[in-house]
């Protein structure tokens, strides 16, 4: 993880051009929602998400309805409609809401490598923080402020580091499939994991696999106790180490050594 003391977020702040959403629909990003200027209700598109994280934490992603969220703000379901369209509108605003978390101010004497690893730990982090947030992120390809500078961070020490524009595109999915993927299967509030992270239950495991049949299951009998532990954070750090080391030295062939464009 980012042991590093943290500098304060970097924030997208500049204007971004309006990208086409949802069937070339205006962006939501730049539109105030309509009912903003009704306080009648005090709802605002704020609270509304603000709400909403408070849903996937405490009930779950699949909790999050337009109906269930109505009645936890107090209002009729067509109240949100004045400030987001849908629901999946709705996704794109928590997810940049969220997304707007992660510090992305890097030393820029670091070497790219260090640049990618910060990063990732850092994304990792906020969306571990936000259960349910990370399964959001794979459906949905948010291009709010905060997503797009995400981005950004990701694919500047790439470019800085001589990929092409082809590999850098490559790597930059890599590195953002790993993490999101890693947040989404392998979430701390698990079953599995939680029952990992119990030395009781995670014993139990243990016997059970140095009790197997050796003739049938030598790898496991001898392996088990090696996989079936608590090392969550080690997994995702030694993983990022080899993607991150590929990168470096990616395979050799004519496609892959020729230039992109």
């Amino acid at each position: 993880m980012d042991h590093q003391r943290s500098a304060p977020d970097q924030r997208a702040t500049a204007p971004f051009a309006q990208p086409p959403l949802d069937g070339g629909s205006s962006s939501l990003w730049f539109d105030p929602p309509l009912g903003d200027q009704d306080r009648r209700h005090q709802l605002t598109r704020q609270r509304v998400v603000t709400e909403a994280l408070a849903v996937i934490a405490h009930d779950g992603i699949q909790a999050l309805t337009m109906r269930h969220l109505a009645t936890r703000l107090g209002v009729v379901p067509g109240a949100l409609y004045h400030h987001v369209r849908n629901k999946q509108q709705l996704q794109d605003l928590l997810l940049d809401n969220v997304l707007a978390e992660i510090n992305l101010q890097l030393d820029a004497t670091l070497d790219w490598t260090d640049q990618l690893t910060l990063l990732a730990h850092r994304l990792r982090q906020v969306l571990e923080a936000h259960p349910g947030v990370a399964g959001i992120l794979k459906t949905r390809d948010p291009l709010g402020p905060h997503s797009l500078a995400l981005a950004e961070a990701f694919l500047q020490p790439l470019q800085a580091a001589g990929f092409t524009n082809h590999h850098a595109g490559l790597a930059f999915f890599l590195l953002i499939d790993y993490t999101v993927g890693f947040a989404v299967s392998t979430s701390a509030t698990s079953v599995n994991e939680q029952r990992l992270r119990d030395p009781a239950t995670r014993a139990q495991l243990h016997q059970f696999f140095r009790s197997l049949p050796p003739d049938r299951f030598p790898a496991l009998v001898a392996l088990g106790h090696h996989i079936w532990i608590d090392n969550r954070d080690q997994r995702f750090s030694t993983g990022l180490g080899v993607l991150i080391a590929g990168l470096q030295h990616p395979p050799n062939s004519p496609t892959n050594t020729a230039r992109q464009p």
